[in-house]
Parts: structure tokens; sequence; C-alpha cells
């Protein structure tokens, strides 16, 4: 028996049909093999190493000034759009545009002559990173007031009109350059005096030398608020200068609100418009004040 009777055999009309039939699905595969990979489109991506940076020890007066630095880590220009610092901190500089795989410069500043002991000061950074929109710098340090001032760092007046009122304060160092000199106030009403403390009248802690500076207002001194610095020279070389807030008021012995009296619009026919007029006695020790007349010079309005 022959093993080839029954073999199938393909005709030549058959195999070029077959040809034909797998001739697209094999073009359609190469084709497939050599496409390109689709290309990702290029972003920015910032990287700040130390967004946090405590730099110690600083002398009260002295401004911190410190420079974080911002890489970019991504495949297109990074944008700083805005840098929007806490209270106390400034921005002193900025790079605005900061190339691929290059580092850009945020330098922040900070007054200290305001602050004393430990402090922290931030600021917020907005990019056009999609991933990471914002960032947050901080600044820590200590404040060392190398001349401390006692019970509290600010001058308090407090008087009426024709009085004179005192404020005291101590001022102290280790420092023995420690002097207070060349003492400026800011009114020509306001005078300030400095008085070296014997031994048995210092504060404890505050210092081996110890000034009281009081400050003091003059009868002619007029009404209104109290603001301004006091401002003197120590003579100590790591704070060579302070300055001394001052905060208060000079009030008249009597005080009448409002000072101005509107009546609006009103039908002369109509009833009558009134309106009050408070009185106030600002001395204490007058307990006997009393408004005995009141007067107008405007016709129609009596009071």
């Amino acid at each position: 028996m022959n093993p080839f009777r029954h073999r199938p055999f393909a005709t030549p009309a058959a195999a070029l049909l077959g040809v034909l039939l797998a001739g697209p699905v094999l073009a359609q595969t190469k084709a497939a093999e050599t496409k390109p990979a689709e290309t990702k489109a290029a972003t920015p991506k910032a990287v700040i190493a130390e967004p946090n940076k405590d730099v110690g020890m600083v002398p009260k007066g002295e401004v911190i000034k410190h420079t974080f630095l911002v890489k970019n880590a991504g495949t297109a220009d990074l944008l700083i759009t805005d840098v929007k610092p806490a209270c106390g901190c400034t921005v002193s500089e900025y790079d605005r545009v900061i190339k691929p795989g290059t580092e850009g410069k945020i330098t922040l500043a900070i007054e200290t002559k305001a602050f004393q002991g430990s402090i922290s000061k931030t600021a917020l950074v907005l990019f056009n990173d999609p991933t990471s929109p914002q960032a947050t710098l901080n600044v820590q340090a200590y404040v060392k007031p190398f001349v401390e001032t006692y019970p509290y760092g600010f001058f308090r007046i407090q008087a009426l009109t024709g009085e004179t009122v005192s404020s005291d304060l101590i001022l102290g160092s280790d420092d023995p350059a420690f002097t207070p000199t060349k003492i400026e106030v800011p009114y020509r009403f306001l005078k300030a005096t400095a008085t070296e403390l014997p031994e048995k009248e210092r504060a404890a802690g505050k210092g081996a030398r110890q000034y009281k500076l009081s400050l003091s207002n003059t009868p002619d001194a007029p009404e209104g608020l109290l603001t301004g610095y006091v401002k003197l020279q120590t003579g100590v070389k790591q704070q060579p200068e302070l300055e001394l807030a001052i905060s208060g008021y000079i009030k008249p012995t009597v005080t009448i609100t409002p000072g101005q009296v509107n009546f609006g619009n009103f039908d002369p026919k109509g009833e009558a418009v009134r309106r009050n007029i408070m009185v106030i006695d600002n001395v204490p020790q007058r307990p006997d004040f009393s408004v005995t007349k009141a007067e107008t010079n405007v016709p129609g309005i009596s009071a």
C-alpha cells in the first residue's frame, strides 16, 4: 500500500492564494514593529535640596539673609511665578527662569530688630511645575540681644493735657563696653535720660552693667497718639544701635464726642431732630465735674 496515496498536495493556484492572503498580514506586522514610540511632552520639575534652614544664633538688629537653591530636574524651563513671604520676612531676589539641568536661587531676608529669642519665618514659592506647583521655604534662627530690655522692650506714655508722665526701662548687658549714648527722641516734647544702676537696684540675670532709661513728656505735649522710636548708641560691637518703640496717647482733660454733629435732611415743619453729644471727664481725681451751660450760635438750633 502506498503511504503517500492519501496525502493532499496544494495546487499552484492554492499556494498563490495563500501568499496573497498572508501578504497584508505580514506587511501590517512589519509596519507595527517599525512605528516610532510616542514622545512625552517636556515638563519642568522643581527640586529644593534644603527647604528648611537653621542659621543658628544671630545678634539682634542684624539682617538675616539666606539663599535657597532650586534645581530644575525636568525637561522644560522652570518658572518661579511668585514668592510670597510671611510676616517679618522679605524676598531679596530670585531667579524667575531656571533652565533644565541647572540651578536657580531664592534669597530671603529677615530684619531681626523687632524679634528676640527663637524665630521661624516662611515664604511660599509658586512654580509652573505640574506635579509640585508650590513649596514652602523656612528660615529658623535664635536672635540674641546683646543688650537686653526689662521688663519689656517699649515705652508706654499715657498722659492728660498739661500732665507729665514718665516710662522707665532697664537696659542690661554683660559687655564691659556697654554705655548708652547719643539718645534720640522723635519729638521735641519728649525727653530721655540714662542712669547707671547700682548693684542693689539691678534686675537679676539682665547683665553685669545695667542702666535705667527714662522717657517723659513735657506739659506742652499736644493731644493725640504717640508713636516712633527712641534711638541710642550702646557701645556694644555686636549690637551698636538700639531702637525702642513708643506707644501712648496724650488725652484732653475733657473729651467731647462726636466732635461734629450732622442733622442730615429733615422737614423744617416736622418734628424736631435731636442729636446727643457726650461730654467725658478724663480726670479721675475730679469727682465734682459737671456741665453747667451749653450754648449754640446757629439760628434754629438749641442745646
